[in-house]
């Protein structure tokens, strides 16, 4: 069994957009003195890949209604206020993603285009840089149906294998396994925010330890389509 390390790296400014995230997060393992080893996991909130990418939004020059519209492509529920809305990227999630939080007031920060075009060309950069393999995976946070709280969740992702498929294997009770598959980026998303959090600024860190497989799928292989989504 690995030992799996979660390493948090401080140090980066408040991200504007054109910033190139990649030399920023480079600056910062420098000065933080983080080597980087082959197989180690970048994980990225997705409030600096959107401010970098120019997603920002004034609510003084953009109507909060309008925005979500552009964003939505259905709506799953409405309640008071909330939303909850399947966005163009197919992610459901509250308001279409558009997030008030860590942002200026009176802003809101819209999700990115394509985050996993974000995933990876963050990581070919990261590389091209350190001279070590990698992969990326891009955060945000959701709820989830049936119980309170948020967790990280992968909306982008690069040269990872996002799903680990037990299909056909036995169990320790040689039981033939038939549905089990496990959404691997996901689950590192979630471990990685522990040492994020929400009020400190570490918006990166480092999954180390987990024995992946090296894939050109990415986070669109999670989401469900039209009849496989048994709750829509």
């Amino acid at each position: 069994m690995n030992e799996i390390r979660i390493i948090p790296i401080p140090g980066l400014p408040e991200i504007l957009e054109g910033d190139n995230l990649a030399t920023l997060t480079h600056d910062a393992l420098k000065k933080s003195e983080i080597e980087i080893i082959d197989g180690d996991i970048f994980v990225v909130t997705q409030k600096i890949v959107s401010k970098s990418e120019g997603m920002t939004r004034n609510l003084n020059e953009y109507n909060f209604e309008d925005l979500l519209k552009s964003e939505v492509k259905s709506v799953v529920r409405k309640r008071g206020e909330l939303i909850i809305a399947k966005t163009k990227h197919g992610f459901i999630c509250a308001n279409a993603g558009i997030d008030k939080s860590n942002v200026e007031k009176n802003t809101v920060l819209l999700l990115p285009e394509d985050p996993n075009k974000s995933a990876h060309s963050y990581r070919k950069k990261i590389e091209s840089l350190t001279r070590k393999n990698i992969a990326v995976i891009i955060s945000d946070t959701f709820g989830r149906a049936w119980r309170k709280g948020q967790v990280n969740f992968a909306i982008g992702s690069s040269g990872i294998n996002p799903i680990t498929s037990y299909v056909g294997k036995t169990d320790t009770f040689e039981n033939e396994l038939n549905a089990t598959e496990i959404a691997v980026i996901d689950e590192i998303a979630s471990a990685a925010e522990l040492v994020m959090e929400k009020t400190i600024n570490v918006p990166i860190a480092i999954v180390r330890g987990v024995k992946y497989e090296d894939s050109k799928k990415n986070a669109s292989e999670l989401i469900r389509e039209g009849e496989e989504d048994f709750f829509l």
